[in-house]
């Protein structure tokens, strides 16, 4: 009696390949690995849109950069035009310094011819003759002397540097005596005339 092989026919393992003859799934396979992605597409007004808002930001972004452009450059101008008026500052006081050296000269003369001879009556005509240069000197220049006299007083122009009582009503708030007098600037008050006003006696 011989052994039953272990394995029947019925129990071994079938191996087998399924072709599949159907030609339209091979045109399937291919039309689905050839299908590329959809091409990705904006509705026409959103397109306007994008396009529009391109347009802005570039026109934003010349702004910006023209803006800062024109600074600079009017920075620069600023920074030009402060030189040269600080250098015709510089020259306009060196002019007029020039002018007041002879005259510093002069006192410098006058105070030593003073300590050395101790005539006074030298003195007294040397400062003179140097006051009457500086006036004229300043006068060159538009500035103008305010003496007020018999004037009503004015605050605009005046500094009540003290009173005076006054029996006649007529004198009241008048000026009577110029104490140090005011300076004018071409058509600008540059320092007030200091005044002595008269005012009206109390009756009390």
């Amino acid at each position: 009696m011989t052994e039953k092989d272990p394995q029947s026919p019925n129990e071994e393992e079938s191996s087998f390949t399924v072709n599949d003859r159907r030609h339209w799934a091979h045109e399937e396979d291919e039309s689905i690995e050839n299908l590329s992605a959809p091409e990705e597409r904006l509705p026409s007004y959103v397109e306007q849109l994008k396009k529009e808002a391109d347009e802005k930001d570039r026109q934003l972004k010349e702004y910006i950069q023209a803006y800062k452009q024109k600074t600079a450059e009017t920075d620069e101008f600023r920074q030009r035009l402060q030189r040269e008026n600080d250098t015709r500052l510089d020259q306009a006081r060196a002019l007029f310094f020039k002018k007041l050296i002879p005259i510093l000269d002069n006192f410098g003369r006058a105070i030593e011819a003073a300590h050395s001879t101790g005539d006074l009556e030298s003195f007294k005509q040397g400062v003179d003759m140097i006051f009457k240069q500086m006036k004229s000197e300043f006068e060159s220049e538009g500035v103008t002397t305010l003496i007020p006299a018999n004037e009503t007083f004015d605050p605009t122009r005046h500094e009540a540097y003290m009173t005076e009582e006054v029996d006649d009503p007529a004198l009241d708030g008048k000026v009577l005596a110029t104490l140090e007098p005011g300076y004018f600037y071409k058509d600008k008050l540059i320092k007030p005339a200091k005044v002595k006003v008269a005012k009206l006696k109390s009756t009390n």
